[in-house]
């Protein structure tokens, strides 16, 4: 076989061991072959490096401003936000109808562990290490802190509100209701943005343990993206001016 092309004249279907020709055709300086009826391959297909991987829209900013990867020589760049955590730079449709991917940013965020019941000690590193401080976060890191299960104690329940007993003092208690629901502020998109906040249904057993909810349907999820959008919109074309990066769009 002299070349890929001279061994691709002819092929044998093994499934019913009929001999067919292989068309090929040049189409834009690149050569295809016919590999089944109506489907055409490029004979030596491009070969494209893998997407940068950054961890921040600040890097994948000036990733873009400084035209790196030849992003400047394009006629339209695709700005993806695809997730409350990630964003995808892809090219225009090349001639085969496809888009390249030029960099994938990933924020880099706190694994937290919802839906699931902790001792009170863990449960309290969880929400000073993983959320925002508010109003509310304050509130159940003091319930969480005071709570006090004695053997054979029961939690009274009503499906929506739970009452327990919690310690005010060095050895007076007092029956307490859980704040219920409550609105907090977990690290979970880009650190360039503000986190979105969102309600939780704060619970506990009778171990005790303390779990969060998420109840918000996930609409905190699009408030990300769009804040994405608006921080990516405002550093690549409202404060750079002159400078401002003109073959982009940003989608969310």
């Amino acid at each position: 076989m002299e070349n890929l092309k001279d061994a691709l004249e002819y092929v044998v279907d093994l499934k019913d061991n009929e001999e067919k020709i292989v068309r090929s055709l040049e189409q834009n300086g690149r050569e295809y072959y016919d590999a089944k009826a109506h489907d055409m391959r490029e004979l030596e297909p491009r070969r494209y490096p893998e997407p940068l991987k950054l961890s921040s829209l600040t890097s994948l900013a000036g990733y873009i401003m400084q035209q790196l990867d030849e992003t400047g020589t394009y006629k339209n760049l695709l700005i993806h936000v695809t997730d409350h955590d990630t964003v995808e730079v892809k090219t225009e449709l090349d001639d085969q109808s496809k888009r390249r991917v030029l960099a994938v940013a990933k924020a880099l965020t706190p694994k937290i562990r919802y839906e699931h019941f902790m001792d009170v000690e863990s449960f309290n590193i969880m929400m000073q290490s993983n959320f925002i401080p508010n109003g509310d976060s304050e509130v159940v890191l003091n319930y969480a802190s005071a709570i006090k299960i004695d053997k054979g104690a029961e939690i009274a329940d009503n499906g929506v509100s739970q009452v327990t007993t919690i310690k005010t003092g060095v050895s007076t208690l007092q029956l307490a209701k859980a704040p219920n629901p409550v609105t907090l502020k977990p690290y979970r998109t880009f650190q360039e943005v503000d986190q979105p906040e969102s309600k939780f249904v704060f619970r506990i057993n009778d171990n005790p343990g303390c779990a969060l909810f998420e109840a918000d349907g996930g609409i905190w999820r699009a408030a990300a993206k769009i804040a994405i959008a608006e921080y990516l919109h405002n550093n690549l074309i409202v404060e750079q001016g002159d400078k401002a990066v003109d073959n982009i769009t940003i989608l969310a």
